[in-house]
């Protein structure tokens, strides 16, 4: 599942997969597609993703996909009983320059 958030020329997109679908490259598949769509459809010039910081996995597909770390927030969100820290992620405009996937011919 992606989805996304748009305010203004900034947007907040997050993503989730069912636990036996990982390591299958679906979800970076699904986020380079959400990223080409967005910049190809929409006047927008960063999206940006927060993800649990203890989470690397989800920080690979980030990278993967072109996204860049910006840093950690501290206790920037509270789970199952407990403050945790976020790092964010972006891509700019002009980082991403064309579509990478939705040109591609299969």
């Amino acid at each position: 599942m992606c989805h996304f958030l748009t305010d203004g020329k900034q947007t907040e997109l997050g993503y989730a997969i069912l636990p036996e679908e990982r390591n299958k490259g679906y979800c970076t598949e699904a986020l380079r597609i959400m990223v080409d769509y967005l910049f190809c459809g929409k006047p927008i010039v960063r999206i940006q993703v927060h993800t649990d910081e203890r989470n690397t996995p989800s920080q690979r597909i980030l990278e993967k996909a072109g996204f860049r770390k910006e840093g950690i927030l501290r206790k920037n969100y509270y789970s199952r009983g407990i403050w945790t820290d976020s790092a964010l992620f972006s891509i700019l405009r002009e980082e991403w320059k064309e579509p990478k996937v939705l040109t591609r011919q299969r």
